[in-house]
């Protein structure tokens, strides 16, 4: 329990457009998105990259203050990770309730993971000046043009952040390292306790992780009252 810890990781491309406004969804800022393969030899995609249309600078990188609110008009292309291969962990700091979690993401530990993070940042970088997007006339102003190809992953390394995708830390399965039953969704090794929510994912959706969580709920609901799963879907799927 508490091994097994993964999430979905972002990096941020921003883009002026000056005095041309970038249009906001009907419904929140981030309504297109797209899945790549970092690699065409991938089976699956394992990147998400993510439009904004208001600016998300990395951390630390947002104008200050007294430098004013930063371009009149900006968007966003956030270079996403979906398939991450780094593993973190949650731990006990002590014995008492009280004491804090150590909640250690291990993000980009793995090499692979900077470089796909890497790949759709760069690909980011591609869409941004696009035809299709000329009529804004936008500026590439985060990493920016002084941040070349090669220093992206010293880039990435510095904004990564997370996409609040946590799961994977009480795994369902049957080995001896599962935490929870897959089928009855009961804790191993306790009685009357059971978990139906993202930690009990093996490995993160490349999707977001919200509808397949329902899946989950429904699921253990079922099997909680005895009747039959068949045919229960997470919602949209």
């Amino acid at each position: 329990m508490g091994k097994n810890l993964q999430d979905h990781w972002l990096s941020p491309v921003v883009f002026s457009t000056g005095d041309h406004q970038v249009p906001m969804g009907e419904v929140a800022p981030a309504e297109v998105h797209l899945f790549a393969k970092s690699r065409p030899e991938l089976p699956v995609p394992d990147t998400q990259p993510l439009f904004f249309s208001v600016p998300m600078y990395a951390q630390d990188a947002a104008p200050a203050a007294q430098d004013g609110p930063g371009p009149g008009g900006a968007f966003t292309l956030q270079g996403g990770l979906v398939g991450p291969a780094s593993r973190g962990e949650v731990r006990l700091s002590g014995p008492n309730p009280q004491d804090p979690l150590i909640v250690d993401p291990q993000v980009l530990t793995a090499q692979a993971d900077v470089d796909a993070l890497v790949a759709s940042v760069r690909q980011c970088r591609e869409i941004g000046p696009a035809d299709a997007l000329s009529a804004w006339q936008p500026t590439e102003i985060q990493p920016g043009p002084e941040v070349s190809d090669d220093a992206l992953e010293d880039y990435v390394r510095g904004s990564v952040v997370t996409y609040h995708h946590q799961v994977g830390t009480c795994r369902m399965g049957t080995d001896a390292d599962a935490v929870v039953d897959p089928s009855t969704f009961a804790v191993h090794g306790l009685s009357r306790l059971r978990l139906a929510d993202a930690s009990i994912m093996p490995q993160v959706t490349t999707g977001n992780t919200n509808a397949p969580t329902i899946m989950f709920a429904e699921r253990a609901a079922a099997a909680l009252v005895g009747s039959p799963a068949e045919g229960i879907t997470a919602p949209g799927l």
